[in-house]
């Protein structure tokens, strides 16, 4: 293995053990209330903001995420899962879609990556398809068939940082919103506050602390009654 792919599967580890730590620090969020925006308990967080609104006449669903989407590694499976559980329940418990009687036969979800910057980024390589599926079931739309469900998707530069913004809309209005949209991007964007508390990354440090002791105090263990053990023990 080369230098660029031993330091490639170094970048990827240290992105799953990010999205590991998310998991926990939102479980610890949801124990301390901090996630009072989900309309169920969940296991998520920062939940996606939901807002359904009309637009010239038209109805237009919007969905906004907090952060840019991570990337796609279709090999690791349980880095996957964990992107695949996120997305899905911070859409599905965000907002009570048992409310709406609308549905989009024939749509576009536009998937708008809003950027802090002008760093070279590639749009495609990204999970937005778990977006896709986590808004299919909301009842929004009906089976994506490319037919009846087309993709698009652009880059949006955002000095207030990196967030994405995902828009649902008829397929007979899209080209008027696309027109909208170029116009008023700035101002259609919600962005999910972030609100970490330092306790919780504390309490997650002290649980790292923690299952680090309890890690070398069981190899110790295991370590000295490896050294107690006589041959007659194995050979009888």
């Amino acid at each position: 293995m080369d230098l660029v792919e031993a330091e490639k599967k170094l970048l990827f580890e240290q992105l799953k053990n990010i999205e590991e730590m998310k998991v926990y620090l939102m479980l610890q969020i949801n124990k301390l209330g901090g996630n009072d925006t989900a309309i169920k308990r969940t296991s998520v967080y920062p939940m996606a903001k939901v807002k359904p609104m009309v637009i010239n006449g038209y109805p237009i669903f919007q969905f906004s995420y907090e952060g840019a989407l991570p990337l796609y590694k279709e090999a690791d499976r349980d880095y996957l899962a964990m992107v695949r559980h996120y997305y899905f329940r911070a859409t599905q418990d965000s907002y009570d879609f048992t409310k709406i009687n609308y549905r989009f036969d024939d749509s576009v979800i536009i998937i708008a990556q809003y950027y802090e910057n002008k760093i070279i980024r590639d749009l495609d390589n990204r999970n937005r398809k778990l977006i896709q599926d986590a808004i299919r079931h909301t009842g929004l739309i009906g089976d994506d068939c490319w037919w009846r469900v087309w993709n698009v998707d652009i880059g949006l530069l955002d000095p207030r940082g990196n967030h994405v913004q995902v828009f649902v809309v008829s397929q007979d209005n899209f080209e008027e919103f696309m027109s909208y949209l170029k116009e008023e991007y700035f101002h259609l964007a919600h962005i999910p506050e972030s609100t970490l508390q330092e306790e919780i990354f504390e309490e997650y440090r002290t649980e790292v602390e923690r299952e680090k002791r309890t890690k070398e105090r069981k190899e110790k263990e295991r370590l000295k009654r490896s050294s107690n053990t006589k041959p007659g023990d194995f050979w009888g």
